[in-house]
């Protein structure tokens, strides 16, 4: 369905499409794709022969697909490894071979025995008939030098690109052209095996998976650069959006302290109207970079109006605290730094007039910020776990109470 999703859509491409010929050849595997695995769904496939009036023809059509949609491919591949004229050159002699190959499968189907037609058994099916065994043969020799070139450029294009969807795509099409060769194998297999009278319909499983497994991961892999961004840009939305959320509880406390950290004042406030609210949270799903930039941002601003009141022993007293439970690092740093914020909240609370600086303005997106929201995220886990709050500040005097002794 997928597959013939992208056809129908751009079928209406297909004019301009004859000046892009690897956007057409993407186009025309495709398609294939989608005509081979619609002949294979049982509803097709069990009324073909009633359709076309010749025996086992959904055989026949099936096999047909699979060797255009073999040279399609095959052709996408030249026309990104070589040059215009020469790319042109390969895919027409591409295409030439893929025509003679189809009217001599077609010959030899249509001179194969009638007593081969309709044979069950695994030994006459395969094994009945020398036209039908040399149908099989070209057919195989066909498709295994196709997947083998496919293997070949493949392979050898993936080791020269960078780490990028295009490499992680030939070496996806590399791959699913090896698993195809297990078809030839097997189908090769079959028809020695049929020779001595031998029955390995057990491996059809093995054929199948070989065959469509192959096929699907060969066009996923050579279409990969062209929608795989689109998965990497919706993770990166996705992630952004996840992070916006869980820095809210941080955030929300700066805010409730200074709205003049908020780059749009509107946000977290109980007064909004629904319309509003609903605007607000349109803008972070259009631009969840930007926005959650500015979130880190003010965040940052948050922490430095709280500057005046912080207490180097909150410090010492929430460094002993976490190091007893053996945190080191960035983990340890962060419940500090979330242990100071609430130690300096309350002193905030509790003295809002002392003297202090103005609120920073809100400065640029931070230059790393993956490196500020790994950091951050860190802070806010702290910032929301009930202990955090209630670390006692380091004794200054090292004598115990109640005097010498």
């Amino acid at each position: 369905m997928f597959a013939w999703i992208v056809v129908l859509a751009s079928a209406k491409r297909l004019p301009s499409m004859r000046k892009q010929p690897a956007r057409l050849a993407t186009w025309t595997m495709y398609l294939f794709f989608a005509l081979i695995f619609t002949t294979g769904w049982g509803v097709v496939w069990d009324r073909i022969d009633s359709w076309s009036g010749l025996p086992e023809s959904n055989t026949l059509i099936t096999m047909c697909w699979v060797i255009c949609y073999s040279a399609s491919a095959l052709v996408l591949l030249q026309q990104w490894s070589y040059e215009r004229d020469r790319a042109r050159r390969l895919a027409r002699l591409t295409i030439t071979a893929a025509v003679l190959v189809l009217a001599v499968m077609v010959g030899l189907f249509l001179r194969s025995d009638a007593t081969h037609h309709g044979q069950q058994s695994f030994t006459a099916w395969y094994g009945g008939s020398v036209e039908y065994e040399a149908y099989l043969l070209t057919y195989l020799f066909a498709y295994t030098a196709v997947e083998i070139e496919i293997i070949r450029l493949c392979r050898r294009y993936a080791r020269l690109t960078t780490r990028s969807w295009l490499r992680t795509g030939l070496a996806t099409a590399s791959i699913g052209a090896a698993i195809g060769l297990f078809y030839s194998i097997t189908r090769l297999a079959d028809i020695a095996a049929a020779r001595a009278g031998l029955d390995l319909s057990n491996l059809e499983d093995l054929a199948e998976v070989g065959a469509g497994l192959g096929a699907l991961l060969v066009m996923v892999g050579l279409t990969l650069h062209w929608w795989g961004p689109r998965i990497s840009t919706v993770f990166l939305r996705t992630r952004r959006l996840i992070a916006y959320a869980r820095l809210r509880p941080l955030w929300a406390r700066f805010y409730a302290l200074d709205p003049s950290i908020a780059f749009d004042d509107q946000r977290g406030t109980s007064r909004v109207r629904f319309a509003d609210r609903a605007k607000a949270a349109r803008r972070v799903l259009k631009d969840p970079e930007y926005h959650v930039a500015r979130r880190v941002v003010e965040i940052r601003d948050g922490i430095l109006t709280l500057r005046p009141y912080q207490d180097p022993a909150v410090t010492q007293g929430a460094r002993a605290y976490y190091g007893s439970r053996g945190l080191t690092g960035e983990d340890l740093d962060a419940g500090i730094v979330a242990a100071q914020i609430h130690a300096a909240l309350d002193v905030r609370d509790a003295s809002p007039r002392r003297n202090q600086p103005p609120s920073p303005a809100s400065s640029s997106a931070p230059a790393d910020l993956d490196a500020e929201l790994t950091w951050l995220l860190k802070v806010t886990t702290f910032f929301t776990q009930p202990h955090s709050r209630n670390i006692q500040p380091a004794s200054a005097d090292p004598t115990p109470t109640g005097g010498t002794s």
